[in-house]
């Protein structure tokens, strides 16, 4: 079943998947699921953000126990990311219901608007809404499109489809995520099951650098203010900065924008994504006050913060028990720490939260060599319908 669903919610195309929150694929796979959950019996509501709930409801009154994850992607992303952990969520809670009927607490599915920050400089906007925490800066995507008009735009058809409720649910009792490691250490270690201890805090920026654009042929070496000289400097110092920090710190300069962006123009203006991470909030805060006296030192440039999430230890109680879970399955697993910012580190700020991971081949993620086996996909079903069980029959 789960082959067959990643199939149908996945496109064929080379260039990877691109379900950039609110665009027209991920317009189709929330209504494709929407359709999904009907036709399997849910309960079915959209929230005023787009993220889509599935609920089968339980024979006693009380709060719901979650499963799920995000559907939207990266750019030119892979066919697992976020979308494994919906698609597998769901075909848990079905296993569960056939071989066992009703719960007696009501399971929930739930595929997340977006957590990527793929299209707008925000991330986990579709958790976030769910705790009640909606966006309030105005946000624009490379087009200019604003994050209001697209959300109203994708959102509307959705909550206008029959029998779609459109009252953001309640909080569940706990919240479990699968998902694909997205890195080599399962594999690499022959293990089967990824028990998530926490997650790491996550910071990102926007680096503005300023010069004076100008004649390409006619304007001297010695007399340029060219945005791209400066800017390629400070990012070779930044990386020299980081690759001295922590053992556990990431950083990475992964989007460039020079403007007017012409051969024959000096450039006079650069700008520059930063993503750091690490594992714990004082070793990242290390860092960005390293990067903070990096910028304040040229006035030509300017730092602007687009993502702020702190590190995450998830539910001891949990992760004990789908450990002990895994043993009786004979699932060979190994407790680690997440390098990727998941939906499941907003979730723990109101839930008691836990992650299973799956290996993903290679170590490959976040592009469409992006892969895990058949047989490691089932076993992470597996594991979670065994720990849906336990927590709901």
């Amino acid at each position: 079943m789960l082959t067959e669903l990643l199939a149908q919610f996945n496109v064929a195309d080379k260039s990877g998947q691109n379900r950039l929150v609110y665009n027209a694929a991920w317009q189709a796979n929330q209504q494709r699921l929407i359709q999904l959950g009907q036709e399997f019996g849910a309960k079915v509501t959209v929230d005023d953000y787009g993220s889509v709930y599935l609920d089968f409801p339980g024979s006693q009154p009380g709060l719901a126990v979650a499963t799920g994850s995000h559907m939207d992607t990266v750019q030119h992303g892979g066919q697992y990311d976020g979308l494994y952990g919906v698609l597998g969520g769901l075909c848990a809670i079905e296993q569960l219901r056939q071989t066992y009927d009703r719960p007696r607490k009501t399971l929930r599915l739930i595929a997340f608007s977006e957590e990527e920050g793929s299209r707008f400089p925000a991330a986990f906007t579709g958790s976030k809404f769910y705790l009640g925490q909606p966006q309030t800066q105005p946000l624009l995507d490379d087009a200019g499109i604003s994050f209001e008009t697209a959300r109203q735009q994708a959102v509307t058809p959705l909550q206008a489809l029959p029998q779609v409720h459109t009252k953001r649910p309640a909080l569940p009792a706990t919240f479990t995520e699968l998902h694909i490691e997205q890195g080599p250490r399962l594999k690499l270690a022959h293990k089967a099951i990824g028990l998530v201890t926490g997650i790491v805090a996550q910071r990102r920026y926007v680096v503005t650098v300023h010069g004076q654009a100008n004649h390409a042929g006619t304007t001297p070496m010695i007399h340029r203010q060219d945005a791209v000289q400066r800017a390629s400097a400070l990012m070779t110092h930044l990386y020299d900065v980081a690759q001295q920090g922590s053992a556990s710190l990431t950083f990475t300069i992964g989007a460039i924008t020079v403007h007017p962006n012409v051969d024959n123009v000096i450039a006079g203006e650069c700008r520059f994504t930063v993503d750091c991470r690490d594992e714990t909030d004082a070793k990242l805060t290390q860092f960005t006050q390293q990067l903070d006296a990096c910028v304040a030192a040229d006035p030509q440039v300017t730092l602007t913060p687009t993502l702020t999430v702190s590190a995450t230890r998830l539910s001891h109680a949990l992760l004990r028990q789908n450990e002990l879970l895994a043993q009786e399955l004979g699932l060979p697993y190994e407790q680690l720490f997440s390098g990727a910012g998941h939906d499941s580190q907003i979730m723990y700020t109101a839930v008691p939260t836990t992650m299973l991971f799956v290996p993903s081949d290679n170590g490959v993620s976040h592009c469409p060599e992006e892969h895990t086996s058949a047989a490691d996909l089932a076993k992470g079903v597996a594991l979670l319908a065994a720990s849906l069980y336990q927590q709901a029959y």
